[in-house]
């Protein structure tokens, strides 16, 4: 069983994301999707794997990575360069095509769980700045990889989980 935790858009809000890090220190993988406007070496995003928002002007973040942790295999990107507010399915041909099984992004600032055409699409919605009818948030994914099943947890601010939603692999 491994833990994954996502964070995405903190608009240059400080504090949050150690918060996060400290409430999951059991976590196997923690990566923040874009948006933190910190310098990429910043002690608090230096928790994370990162990627480049639309709003982070350093060189040093990448646009896109892959991650795979005990077999499971990650594309992950903040998504304003996969048209994401349109569609998803530019995002999740990607992940496929690299053999992966989920694919992350932020940008939207709405916490949502897709699965297109075989890839688990997930934002964690925007630690900050929600833009939908649910409060701010960030997501918890906890997969069993014996049994080929996962449950991602989308929680609040305060770690409360307001919405879940299970999946086989």
């Amino acid at each position: 069983m491994t833990k994954w935790i996502l964070i995405s858009d903190n608009h240059s809000e400080q504090g949050i994301l150690f918060d996060v890090i400290n409430e999951h220190e059991d976590a196997d993988v923690a990566i923040h999707l874009g948006d933190s406007e910190f310098a990429y070496d910043d002690t608090e995003l230096s928790h994370y794997k990162r990627v480049k928002g639309n709003t982070d002007f350093y060189p040093e973040f990448p646009n896109e990575e892959i991650t795979e942790n005990n077999g499971v295999k990650a594309f992950y990107t903040h998504g304003h360069l996969y048209s994401v507010n349109a569609t998803r399915m530019k995002l999740a041909e990607k992940a496929k095509s690299l053999g992966c099984q989920f694919a992350f992004y932020g940008h939207t600032h709405v916490a949502k769980y897709e699965n297109i055409g075989g890839v688990h699409v997930i934002n964690p919605g925007s630690i900050s700045q929600s833009r939908s009818n649910i409060e701010e948030t960030y997501a918890e994914i906890r997969i069993d990889e014996t049994e080929q099943k996962a449950t991602v947890v989308f929680r609040n601010r305060e770690h409360k989980e307001i919405d879940s939603e299970s999946f086989e692999l």
